[in-house]
């Protein structure tokens, strides 16, 4: 099986640390959200993997080549194509093995996709959709409790009584034989997956009983990621030089951890080394190489070297 990230994204709600760096690229725990992506899927045996790109795309060729173990690149040239349109541009690369997983880069996820992968490799689906029950209730894809046939999305069509509601994590698998119902000017998925069920393929949802995901799309999402690492929620690999005070829920550099220790508030995760020894961080994300004065009173933000991000509405 193969793998492709779908890293091609602006982030613009991330601004203005995606004025500077492509979405894929946003440092989670310490490490970009794509050399994340990239170890997801080897360590579920993926090992021929592509990437697309298109925003701020030299700075994804530059982390393509810092990189022990290599990945195809396939930049979009002039307008973005969503994913519809980026599966139709590598189909030449996904086509190359039976089947093929796709990964959206701004997910954070912990999912046995091995397993997931040898459920869909033995059934007759050509589309599976991986995703977790809808939290709230209503979620952003809807199949049927029986047969797990994906329905459409919410609006598309009324519910009945066999109706569930999931919510798609951004993660699904394809067989090569999807790639021929591709066309030229496909941009959103959803489109695709409903043709295809028109034309008799099976799309399922996957629901996934057990695991985690996060989406880090907003500012408030990428830091509550941090959050529940510190709370042990959930558990991510960290930037080497990081340690975690679990018991004072916060994270600093390992050789600031002594003189940062007794002063930063809960859910303080920094990062910078550039910290000022008395400054007071609660409930905030300082990024590596941000500057933070001595005295500081930081709350309710992300910080980074090209400005702050507020949480919860802050601007």
């Amino acid at each position: 099986m193969r793998g492709f990230v779908l890293a091609a994204g602006f982030g613009t709600r991330l601004r203005p640390l995606t004025d500077h760096i492509p979405k894929a690229l946003v440092p989670v725990c310490g490490k970009p959200l794509l050399a994340r992506s990239l170890a997801f899927l080897r360590g579920h045996g993926v090992t021929e993997i592509a990437v697309n790109s298109h925003y701020l795309a030299d700075k994804i060729e530059n982390f393509r080549r810092e990189q022990k173990e290599g990945f195809s690149l396939y930049y979009e040239e002039g307008d973005i194509r969503g994913t519809g349109g980026a599966l139709y541009f590598a189909r030449e690369f996904l086509s190359g093995d039976e089947a093929f997983a796709v990964i959206n880069a701004d997910i954070v996820c912990d999912i046995d996709l091995r397993r997931i992968a040898s459920q869909f490799l033995n059934s007759s689906a050509s589309c599976a959709l991986i995703a977790f029950p809808a939290e709230n209730g209503r979620g952003t894809i809807l199949y049927n409790r029986e047969s797990g046939a994906y329905l459409g999305t919410p609006g598309e069509q009324e519910r009945d009584a066999l109706t569930g509601d999931a919510d798609f994590i951004g993660a699904a698998l394809y067989r090569k034989g999807f790639l021929k119902i591709l066309m030229p000017d496909d941009f959103s998925i959803v489109p695709v997956w409903k043709r295809a069920v028109k034309m008799g393929m099976e799309v399922q949802v996957m629901i996934q009983e057990s695991g985690w995901w996060r989406d880090t799309g907003t500012p408030d999402s990428l830091a509550e990621i941090h959050f529940a690492v510190l709370d042990k929620k959930i558990e991510v690999e960290i930037g080497e030089e990081l340690r975690i005070d679990y018991e004072r829920k916060n994270c600093y550099p390992a050789s600031l951890y002594e003189c940062l220790s007794g002063n930063p508030g809960s859910y303080a995760w920094v990062e910078s080394l550039n910290t000022g020894a008395n400054c007071r961080i609660c409930r905030s994300v300082v990024l590596r190489d941000t500057p933070v004065d001595n005295d500081s009173v930081i709350c309710d933000s992300i910080l980074t070297p090209w400005g702050a991000i507020g949480l919860n509405g802050k601007n």
